[in-house]
């Protein structure tokens, strides 16, 4: 009679442990999401081609795939660079630029949410090829960084969760300025005369439509 309840005893011992065991282990963690986008758009602000400094716009277009909060991206723009019209010597030319680039969501709405928004930042590079309209190229590699915000809506009764909505975000692109002779000397009120910047920068401000799954 003593064996019998050492071994019950045993067995609702062993039982409760697998119990507890089985309460207690997590579930596996479910991968991240994956999800695929485009976006056309008009870009405005100005691009700097070593003196030439004026107004510029154009079009920009991009895809990318996100894994989570990262995506990697490649986008399109053509944009027009030139002298503002007050200039004297008008010099006018039109750039065509192909980069790539990663992109992290700092915040953004869940997947099951029917309001798709991100807020994000982007880093990445490129190439220009200026097209100046009365003959000559200029071509170089850049480099990228934009801060952004989506917002548009998400149908969450289909599995794929389709989002369509609109984008807009500043971006700015630092390239090497082309070769000057031009000599040390002071454009302005100043304590020293230097040579012009051996770096270009273009500001943009990006306003479209986006769209994936």
């Amino acid at each position: 009679m003593t064996k019998l309840a050492a071994v019950t005893v045993l067995a609702l011992s062993t039982a409760a442990s697998a119990q507890t065991l089985v309460a207690t282990s997590e579930p596996p963690t479910p991968p991240a999401p994956r999800s695929i986008d485009a976006r056309v758009g008009m870009m405005l602000g100005g691009a700097d081609a070593g003196d030439v400094n004026g107004f510029s716009f154009g079009g920009t277009a991009g895809v990318g795939y996100g894994i989570g909060d990262n995506s990697l991206r490649a986008t399109f723009d053509y944009y027009s660079v030139g002298d503002n019209a007050d200039e004297v010597m008008q010099r006018h030319g039109r750039t065509t630029r192909l980069g790539a680039a990663v992109r992290h969501s700092f915040r953004s709405t869940g997947r099951d949410s029917g309001m798709a928004a991100s807020l994000w930042g982007e880093l990445g590079g490129g190439y220009e090829r200026l097209a100046w309209l009365h003959g000559g190229l200029l071509e170089r590699a850049d480099a990228e960084l934009a801060f952004g915000v989506d917002l548009g809506f998400r149908n969450t009764r289909t599995t794929d969760k389709n989002t369509t909505g609109y984008f807009m975000d500043f971006r700015a692109l630092l390239a090497e300025a082309p070769p000057s002779d031009a000599m040390a000397t002071c454009g302005g009120p100043c304590t020293e005369a230097t040579a012009p910047p051996r770096a270009d920068v273009g500001l943009f401000f990006d306003l479209g439509v986006q769209w994936g799954h």
